[in-house]
Formats: structure tokens, C-alpha cells, sequence
């Protein structure tokens, strides 16, 4: 009697598909790694390129401001008149303004002597005037006008808040 085991033919082909089945699967996933690690490089440097790009983008923008970046914002206090035409017709504006960084005298005395000039310019407005967009865009610029003028050039800007009338 001879001790020879005989092996199924049909085992030897279901041996042979499972490793073959192996392969395959260790192939593709060797390949969805590396296509998931390309995509994650591919990523990751777009990404950096835009934020570089950005904060290029940002500075050039401080470059293009119409005054220094050190100056700064001074609000000031609302201002309630009426107008001069119609008698009844009354004006609530609040309004900031744009000052140098290195400002001339006390800050509190400047701001007054503006508020003044605001007030009483105010106060020679007729309900005309401040009619629409056009209207609104003459009395920012007026107002702009007369505080240069009233601070010899310490103010840059008026920002104007809020302009109620009723």
C-alpha cells in the first residue's frame, strides 16, 4: 500500500483563484492608495497656492487705500436740528470721521468744534437738498469739505452712519 493522497483536481483550481483573487485585491489597493495620496499632494499645493495668493491679494489692497493705515476712526455724536425748510422737517445724522494718527491738540475739543460746524450747517439745509442718492453723496461731501476745513487737514474722511429725516 502506497501512502499517496490524492488531491482533488478541483481543489487545486479553487487554490489557484484564491490567490489570484488576493493579488488582485493587494493590486487595487495599492493603486487607490496611491491615487487617494496624489489627490491629498494634489490638494494640499492648490490649497497653499490660494491662501499665498490671498494674503498677496490683501496686502497689495493696504497699498491701494487713499490714506495711511495708521489712521484712524473718531465717531462722533449723533446730531438732532431741524432744517431749514420745511420748519417742521427734522435731521438725525450720525457720523464718524477719519483722523491722522498724529493729531494736533486734544482729540475731544477737535471733535466738538466738527460737531458744531456739522450742526449749524445742518441747520441751512432745505428738504430738497437731501433728496435721493445724489442729495445724500453732496451733504457726505460737504460735510467732508467743512471738517478739513475746520481741522486744517486732520480729517480725511466722514463716514456717514445714519441720516434720518422725518
Amino acid at each position: 500500500m502506497s501512502n499517496i493522497i490524492e488531491v482533488p483536481i478541483e481543489t487545486q483550481g479553487q487554490s489557484s483563484r484564491g490567490s489570484g483573487f488576493m493579488a488582485a485585491l493587494v493590486l487595487l489597493t495599492l493603486i487607490g492608495g496611491g491615487a487617494g495620496a496624489g489627490l491629498a499632494k494634489y490638494i494640499s499645493d492648490y490649497t497653499e497656492e490660494e491662501v499665498h495668493g490671498r494674503l498677496r491679494q490683501q496686502q497689495s489692497f493696504a497699498d491701494t487705500l487713499p490714506f495711511s493705515p495708521s489712521t484712524r476712526l473718531q465717531s462722533l455724536d449723533p446730531l438732532v436740528t431741524n432744517l431749514s425748510s420745511p420748519k417742521e422737517a427734522w435731521i438725525r445724522l450720525q457720523a464718524s470721521v477719519l483722523l491722522e494718527d498724529d493729531v494736533d491738540g486734544d482729540v475731544a475739543v477737535m471733535r466738538k468744534k466738527v460737531e458744531d460746524d456739522f450742526l449749524t450747517y445742518l441747520r441751512t439745509l432745505t428738504l430738497s437738498h437731501l433728496e435721493g442718492g445724489i442729495g445724500l453723496q453732496h451733504l457726505k461731501e460737504d460735510l467732508t469739505e467743512r471738517a478739513r476745513t475746520r481741522t486744517k487737514g486732520q480729517v480725511h474722511e466722514v463716514i456717514l452712519e445714519s441720516v434720518v429725516i422725518q
